[in-house]
């Protein structure tokens, strides 16, 4: 335990320090207006710090994580939460905890706070919750998640741009690549086209506005090929088989795209807003 506790001093001071830049690129990223709530939400964080670094198969979970929270608190978590969710970085929005490398991977680290950046809770009985572009409700007991591969895509789209900003204010960054980044062939066009739109839906929660803008037919086929061949991806990497992403595939969602663009832009004309 000893060797945990001395990356956990590490990691959690180097934290502290940092997290004045993290905030400030945070800042640079969505806009000086949502200062305060990016101040507020990335202040005072609730972190179970894991170890990335050696894994032993049927080693006690408390065994690989180490927290600053009181240990009743982190027992709790681990009563409620699948034990997997402390083995691979998360944001568990429920409980509202970071679940963050002892690595320090800064990738990991700011992927996971953009996550807690948007996580807007509707409801905890039963949960419902919106997520970026990812809607999650409790059925049966169970918990749906809705565009998750979308929004896991989306998401580190803006880790990547939020990484830029820390680059800008002098820290160095040594940048993770991510399974996710294999799905961006297919979300370029419409992050490019919504990229203003998309970050407003993060802090905001506004998603279903944002679907009226682009029109619900066109948002739900364009999920809805994500989800298809973002699912044939991923079970390629599982197999260990390159993920390539053909480009008739491409040129399918992007054709979405467009008439979500074409609507957005009709939708905006008559409220006398911005055009794409």
């Amino acid at each position: 335990m000893k060797a945990i506790q001395e990356k956990f001093v590490y990691a959690n001071n180097r934290l502290n320090r940092e997290i004045n830049y993290i905030i400030q690129a945070f800042v640079n990223f969505y806009g000086e207006e949502y200062k305060d709530y990016i101040v507020t939400t990335l202040k005072d964080l609730k972190i179970i710090w894991y170890d990335d670094v050696e894994k032993q198969e049927g080693k006690n979970i408390k065994e690989q994580i180490v927290s600053s929270l009181p240990e009743k608190q982190v027992d709790e978590y681990l009563s409620k939460m699948n034990k997997i969710c402390f083995s691979q970085s998360a944001y568990i929005d429920e409980i509202d905890v970071l679940v963050l490398p002892l690595s320090y991977d800064i990738t990991h680290i700011i992927h996971e706070l953009n996550h807690k950046m948007s996580s807007n809770i509707l409801s905890l009985e039963p949960l419902e919750i919106i997520s970026g572009l990812c809607i999650s409700k409790e059925k049966s007991g169970g918990v749906v998640s809705l565009n998750s591969d979308l929004n896991e895509a989306i998401n580190q789209k803006m880790t990547l741009e939020i990484l830029d900003e820390l680059r800008n204010l002098g820290l160095d960054i040594c940048y993770t690549p991510s399974w996710q980044e294999n799905v961006f062939p297919l979300i370029n066009l419409f992050y490019d086209s919504f990229r203003d739109d998309l970050k407003d839906i993060y802090i905001t929660g506004n998603l279903n506005l944002f679907i009226n803008y682009v029109g619900m037919n066109n948002y739900d086929e364009f999920s809805q090929l994500i989800y298809m061949k973002s699912f044939k991806l991923r079970r390629k990497i599982t197999k260990g088989e390159s993920p390539l992403v053909l480009e008739d595939d491409i040129k399918k969602i992007e054709d979405v795209v467009v008439s979500m663009k074409d609507f957005y832009n009709k939708s905006n004309s008559q409220n006398g807003k911005k055009q794409l």
